[in-house]
């Protein structure tokens, strides 16, 4: 059905090449438009002359030819002399009708078909090198007569006969030498040896010009360019560089992303499966394309580094947002990759219930089958909602909530009053920061949408009052009368600070790698300093709230805000409370260098052997043994590490991994140390990875499966974090990876 509503010729083309598939036939045919195209743009005739179409005509006449049987049809040599073709000519001017002997050779001990041309330019190809095919047919050479690589050789061998000084600059002082020829003699018999074959010593430079292919392909994906424009590139580099022309098409480049994410997969895939313990962290989420989506990462140490790294795993589609669906997905993702999951030692996610659920998460479902799992839920996210719970709590807080939205509706949707306001900023000498949503960005957006508001304070309100004054609107004057008054500008500048530090606070809390001791260590410290600075007798503001205060002609009300700084802290202390490393304090800085646990010989026994029963089967060792083994160790081990904290030879969590790891005498202790290092504290890396995903996957590259957008993430990521791709490696994995045969 789908031949019959085709043009004549487009038809016979299409049967002629024998498609077994409709969609072979669809492929066909547009191949068919794009060689049309190609020719008219050449000002060629189009490729199916009488000749052909008598030819496809005897075909189909055959009965052989109705059922679309493929059969065997080797080369055949008549073809070169029954066959000509109306074709450009390097020596001729204008299109000549030549037979196709004039521009294929048949090498029949190598069984290959050699283009003349193409070989005396010296394009690469297989063309030039020889074209094998299982099933010749005549058609196959006419479609190379007018190939752009076949018409760019007859264009190069012109552009040598007349002498072109293109050509000649073109050309490099290497291809300028003449050529050498090598000699392969025949010792025994010095007459009978053959004539001198032309040494052409193409591995190397066949090897440099995929790489060269290949390194474009990595540009692109840097510049998230779409894989159906790096043909251009590919033709850009081509007028500085010699690259093969047989690999520059968009196919290629697809299969040379498949090369590249195979050999990162592997080497991230081996050393995880060499690692002795790693963390899942994992986020759902819907994509542009509104398709469930599982981001998956895993944090890990390798056999041979101290520190511990997080990477992207994989994406894999969902069939439900439920924790039964994302558990079968997680267990198939590890089966696939052949991985362990009785090393995975914790669960790090969203606070979702579905994924956190105390009877039903998912986290409850694998630690049915994985004991020792332990769960983290996202301390950003935490932090987040922390401040969130405090926000909703003061009436006052919403007022000033109020204040902003209406600030950054009013520049937001009009680019002239923008304007208005960077005229007047220009006039008293002042810069102008664009305004922010208050949840434009997760996590810190309060800080810049105050902080936005606070940098443009002064001049705001020269600009609300040339407003107020010319049309009198509500919206300024409401803004007006608010900014105007002395409370809302020192509130705005005392919240500029808080969220400042919580901000700051967010920024570590989103660190790749950072652990849950790390994690706690930072936010009880910052709660802490709010604590002590607003809320501990003496408040103690920054120098331009002080200032600001003290021009104010009249007493100016902070109760609220230092209300509101209380509940934030209050909120906090609940979402980190003190005792959640539970066991896992014996290792924590702070109460290794406490005096009072320095003193008490029993100090961390109970913990460490709740930690023996825990890991014992993980472990491989016995509850009993090992517990005892681990409370002699922690003796000596609390006296050392507390001393070095002291001198200040210690430092930070990594400080103790490091100091450890290093000590055969604490080997116990080192196991249960690798564990906490391999603990993720926040899902954040989940979170950046969907921005990556939704930057590839745009509503024009809607089309991306999930495969192949995994590649892209994968290579992205790897590059972004500062590593480089062995190109050798990828060439290596191109070359017998596919089956390809070697290039000669």
């Amino acid at each position: 059905q789908f031949l019959a509503v085709l043009p004549p010729a487009m038809q016979h083309w299409v049967r002629e090449c024998e498609p077994e598939t409709s969609c072979q036939a669809v492929a066909l045919a547009e191949g068919f438009l794009e060689g049309q195209a190609e020719a008219e743009k050449r000002g060629l005739k189009p490729f199916y002359d009488q000749e052909s179409l008598k030819m496809l005509k005897r075909k189909a006449d055959n009965p052989l030819f109705g059922g679309f049987t493929k059969k065997k049809c080797n080369f055949k040599t008549e073809w070169l002399t029954k066959f000509s073709i109306e074709t450009v000519m390097p020596h001729v001017s204008g299109r000549t009708n030549v037979q196709l002997k004039e521009i294929f050779e048949y090498r029949e001990a190598e069984d290959v078909v050699v283009c003349k041309i193409c070989l005396k330019a010296e394009v690469d190809g297989n063309w030039s090198t020889g074209k094998r095919w299982g099933e010749w047919k005549v058609d196959y050479l006419k479609r190379h007569v007018n190939h752009k690589c076949h018409l760019d050789a007859i264009t190069e061998l012109q552009n040598q006969n007349r002498g072109s000084l293109r050509n000649l600059v073109q050309k490099t002082p290497d291809d300028q030498k003449p050529r050498t020829e090598c000699v392969t003699p025949d010792q025994s018999n010095l007459e009978t040896q053959k004539p001198k074959t032309e040494c052409v010593t193409q591995d190397r430079s066949n090897l440099e010009g995929v790489k060269i292919l290949i390194d474009n392909v990595l540009l692109a994906i840097k510049l998230n360019i779409s894989m159906l424009s790096v043909q251009e590139i590919h033709d850009h580099v081509a007028k500085y560089a010699k690259i093969p022309s047989t690999w520059r098409s968009k196919n290629y480049a697809f299969e040379f992303i498949d090369c590249i994410n195979s050999v990162l997969k592997r080497e991230i895939f081996d050393a995880i499966r060499e690692s002795p313990f790693h963390t899942l962290i994992i986020d759902e989420s819907a994509n542009i394309s509104v398709s469930k989506m599982l981001i998956i990462y895993i944090k890990f140490r390798r056999a041979s580094e101290d520190n511990h790294k997080t990477v992207f795993a994989g994406i894999v589609k969902v069939a439900a947002c439920n924790s039964v669906a994302i558990v079968d997905s997680i267990r198939k993702f590890y089966n696939e990759n052949n991985l362990d999951m009785n090393r995975m030692v914790m669960f790090t996610s969203d606070g979702a219930a579905v994924m956190l659920g105390e009877h039903n998460g998912v986290a409850a479902i694998l630690r049915e089958s994985i004991p020792h799992l332990l769960e983290q839920h996202c301390v950003v996210h935490r932090e987040d909602l922390g401040i969130d719970d405090a926000w909703k709590t003061i009436p006052f807080i919403k007022k000033v909530e109020t204040l902003i939205r209406i600030v950054y509706t009013l520049f937001s949707r009009s680019n002239v009053q923008k304007t208005e306001l960077e005229e007047i900023a220009s006039a008293v000498g002042r810069d102008v920061v664009s305004f922010r949503p208050l949840n434009e960005v997760r996590w810190i957006s309060k800080h810049f949408a105050i902080s936005a508001l606070v940098k443009n304070y002064d001049v705001l309100i020269e600009y609300l009052k040339e407003q107020v004054e010319e049309d009198n609107d509500p919206a300024h004057k409401y803004c007006l009368e608010k900014l105007s008054k002395p409370e809302y500008r020192v509130a705005l500048f005392i919240l500029c600070d808080v969220f400042g530090d919580f901000a700051e606070l967010c920024n570590i809390l989103q660190r790749s790698s950072l652990t849950t001791l790390e994690a706690f260590q930072f936010t009880r410290a910052k709660i802490g300093k709010i604590r002590s600075q607003y809320l501990r007798g003496t408040v103690h503001f920054s120098e331009t709230v002080q200032d600001l205060i003290s021009s104010c002609n009249s007493t100016v009300n902070i109760d609220a805000i230092l209300h509101f700084i209380r509940q934030i802290c209050d909120h906090m202390d609940k979402r980190f409370p003190e005792n959640e490393l539970q066991d896992w304090c014996v290792f924590d800085k702070d109460c290794l260098s406490c005096p009072s646990n320095l003193d008490d010989f029993s100090f961390g026994h109970q913990e460490l052997s709740r930690l023996a029963n825990r890991y014992c089967d993980l472990f491989q060792k016995d509850e009993q043994s090992y517990g005892e083994e681990l409370h002699k160790e922690y003796s000596d081990f609390k006296l050392i590490v507390a001393e070095k904290i002291k001198t200040g030879a210690m430092k930070t969590f990594q400080d103790i991994l490091t100091f450890t790891r290093q000590q055969e005498q604490f080997s116990g202790l080192n196991l249960l140390l690798d564990v906490c290092g391999t603990f993720q504290a926040s899902s954040a890396d989940c979170e950046r990875g969907f921005s990556l995903m939704n930057a590839f996957r745009t509503e024009i590259r809607s089309w991306l499966d999930t495969d192949h957008l995994e590649s892209l993430m994968r290579i992205k990521l790897h590059m972004s974090t500062g590593n480089n791709i062995n190109l050798d490696s990828v060439y290596n994995f191109w070359e017998t990876g596919k089956g390809r045969e070697k290039i000669n």
